[in-house]
């Protein structure tokens, strides 16, 4: 009967999605039957239950998610020149590496780390690339991947942007990507990791999370429930 129930609600959504999903490892994070005494037939049903509820809570937020837009933004703060002369005043005039290196990456998340649906979150990054002494060109990328509030590990949606494509020269940089969370979307804490990329690898990352509440008090004040 269980695996009837799991299969209907797998299947009232994309095959993308259902393709994410693998029933074992469902059954093993969610599935808590387990726990209950030797021939305890009601205590198995009922967790059993627990765990299709859980199963389509997740299915949910990763077909909303994924089909959520992302927007992203960038601009020039300071060309490499004006970086280059920072560096050197730094560092004593110490000599450039041969590449171009980040030598700053700072993100933030405004307005918070606590967010209702419905509410436009952006994830701002500073950016500073020198120049490398050899290498000029200095291809500047930044992604972004949000992960599931059940299973931090999941990936629901990843978008990467490049931010000086047209130039490819170093300097200083801010970068936007902003999204809401929709309607719908359960409460809890959802992971997000910035990735910074200069010429296709990765130099440098950055880990947070914004937890989304669905209620607000009298006084203004969001209302955190806690999940089990």
């Amino acid at each position: 009967m269980k695996k009837i129930i799991i299969f209907c609600i797998l299947t009232c959504f994309s095959v993308s999605t259902v393709q994410a999903f693998d029933l074992k490892d469902v059954n093993r994070v969610f599935d808590k039957s387990y726990k209950c005494k030797k021939g305890d037939k009601k205590c198995k049903n009922r967790e059993h239950l627990k765990a299709v509820a859980k199963v389509a809570a997740v299915a949910v937020v990763a077909t909303v998610i994924t089909k959520m837009i992302i927007k992203q933004r960038s601009k020039k703060l300071a060309d490499e020149k004006k970086v280059a002369e920072e560096y050197r005043l730094k560092n004593n005039n110490k000599p450039f590496p041969d590449e171009a290196f980040a030598s700053e990456y700072v993100t933030s998340t405004l307005p918070g780390t606590v967010v209702q649906p419905g509410k436009e979150i952006i994830i701002k990054s500073d950016i500073v690339v020198v120049p490398g002494a050899k290498q000029k060109t200095a291809l500047i990328e930044e992604r972004l991947s949000i992960y599931d509030n059940e299973d931090n590990t999941k990936e629901l949606k990843s978008l990467t942007k490049a931010i000086n494509k047209k130039t490819k020269k170093a300097g200083r940089y801010e970068n936007e990507f902003a999204f809401t969370l929709p309607e719908g979307v359960p409460q809890g804490v959802y992971p997000i990791k910035t990735s910074l990329l200069l010429n296709g690898k990765v130099v440098d990352t950055s880990d947070t999370g914004i937890q989304l509440v669905l209620e607000i008090n009298q006084q203004g004040e969001m209302l955190i429930a806690m999940l089990k």
